[in-house]
């Protein structure tokens, strides 16, 4: 046997090894961390954000419309890998399995990046490193940026690869071919949450004024279509469908206009939260800053590489800072981690890789201990409203919707709600000018039979009280659960 058909077979064997070890751990990151949908966990957990996605992709793989029938402030995208979830198995676990993919598919990206100057050994043990970090801001599974965190890996491969043709080989043409993932990134951030593409539009940005320094121009022309092309592949068809179903109006306020009015309108808790969450969540955008600062300190020239590292990695920091300070909107820069690793090894800036390392390995022990947690955990709300929901037996679960309550409720009794905000209704009322309005002209058109209301200290005064009162009698209601149960008077 020829000695390169050897060296190819064991190439080949290496790969396989990789993969299968990639797979294995992405199979075991998601088994134990996403406890919203993982069979590991019998309750779906304490977090309304998966239950939503979950009720309304199961609802429409059986044939309701998202944003007519089912709503929710958040793009189709997340609804539509739910949907397929649902659609394939029946249950949670089809959105498991496409956790399971996704994130493989991420952990392939961020190999093969790493071997651009890694050998295969520390590039496998640089990944697995990641997830480290991954893990304290995972935050249940089945959340928007999860199921963009391949496109967005793919893009960070494509631009470090760019970067170092420009630096190594003084060649400034951007490939235009991998302008249509950047694009695509942008329509899928579009059709979840738009923020979610800030980082890769901020690369884009110096990529932009860098073919605008040497005169790019046709290269630059090209890089514009090939990305309005990978944009218009993620957005047309979502457009298309809900136009052809006469809801495209419906799904641009849930999408674009309410959700833009409650960002606006966040407040970040910091305070409340604790300086070590912040840190943990965002260290992605932390170290990359720190380490493209360093860089320019040290080399005393802005290149355009510390450009793409400093504006990548503050772009989507400026906005963890002025947001609710959610932790799973750190992973929207897991994959800078790849970039930090990089410049931290070449330049041997072990400080930096310490304390990093640390507050990394400190964040996803924490995170297991709550798994631990999750793991035991009952949904005493959920418990509580069935027992007394149970001391009714006349309730009609075909037009019943629960006000305020966990949305976990409707996955439990696997009811179809009878209103389109099923959920957090009392939710946007501070933060959104229109919700009080939409909110009640919505349940005074749909007006279902049966109504349970969570009333709790912070919401003495419903938004759809007017409605309770004029059309609504009290039937049953448990002061130390704060449940009320209405029916409709005909």
């Amino acid at each position: 046997m020829a000695a390169h058909d050897i060296r190819y077979k064991e190439r080949l064997l290496a790969v396989c090894y990789v993969e299968c070890g990639l797979l294995l751990i992405a199979w075991l990151f998601v088994t134990v961390f996403s406890y919203t949908t993982s069979p590991l966990y019998q309750v779906s957990g304490n977090t309304p954000d998966s239950p939503i996605f979950q009720i309304i992709g199961k609802y429409w793989a059986k044939g309701i419309l998202p944003y007519k029938d089912l709503w929710d402030m958040k793009g189709p995208f997340i609804f539509f890998v739910n949907a397929v979830g649902y659609g394939l198995m029946g249950s949670r676990l089809g959105v498991y399995l496409i956790q399971c993919i996704s994130l493989f598919l991420t952990l392939g990206i961020i190999y093969k990046t790493f071997t651009l100057h890694f050998s295969g050994t520390w590039s496998f043990l640089l990944t697995v490193l990641s997830l480290a970090g991954l893990a304290y801001i995972y935050e249940g599974g089945n959340l928007t940026e999860e199921y963009i965190l391949f496109p967005l890996s793919l893009s960070f491969y494509f631009i470090l690869k760019w970067a170092d043709t420009y630096e190594e080989k003084h060649i400034t043409m951007h490939p235009p071919i991998n302008a249509v993932i950047y694009g695509m990134v942008l329509g899928l951030s579009l059709m979840s949450r738009l923020t979610n593409a800030l980082g890769v539009c901020a690369a884009v940005s110096v990529i932009t004024v860098t073919l605008l320094k040497y005169r790019e121009y046709k290269n630059l022309i090209l890089n514009i279509l090939m990305f309005l092309g990978g944009f218009g592949i993620t957005t047309i068809p979502f457009f298309v469908y809900f136009h052809h179903h006469s809801a495209l109006q419906d799904m641009w306020k849930a999408t674009f206009l309410f959700a833009l009015r409650y960002a606006g309108n966040a407040q970040m808790h910091l305070l409340e939260t604790g300086i070590h969450y912040f840190v943990i969540s965002y260290i992605n955008s932390i170290l990359l800053m720190a380490v493209s600062v360093f860089m320019i300190y040290r080399s005393k020239i802005v290149s355009v590489r510390t450009c793409l590292y400093f504006f990548s990695a503050a772009i989507p920091f400026l906005w963890f800072c002025q947001s609710n300070g959610y932790g799973h909107y750190g992973m929207i820069v897991y994959p800078l981690y790849v970039w930090g690793m990089t410049e931290i090894f070449s330049k041997k800036l072990w400080l930096f890789f310490s304390v990093f390392s640390i507050l990394i390995i400190i964040g996803a022990f924490s995170k297991l201990r709550f798994m631990h947690v999750m793991y035991h955990w009952e949904n005493k709300e959920v418990m509580g409203c069935r027992q007394f929901l149970d001391e009714e037996p006349s309730v009609d679960y075909t037009s019943f919707v629960a006000y305020d309550c966990d949305p976990n409720l409707y996955l439990d009794l696997d009811v179809l709600p009878a209103t389109s905000v099923f959920s957090l209704q009392e939710m946007g009322k501070d933060r959104i000018p229109e919700w009080r309005n939409f909110l009640l002209t919505l349940f005074e058109g749909q007006q279902p039979k049966w109504i349970l209301v969570h009333r709790n200290i912070n919401n003495d005064t419903l938004i759809i009280q007017p409605l309770l009162r004029k059309n609504y009698r009290i039937v049953s209601y448990d002061l130390n659960k704060q449940l009320e149960l209405y029916k409709k008077v005909y």
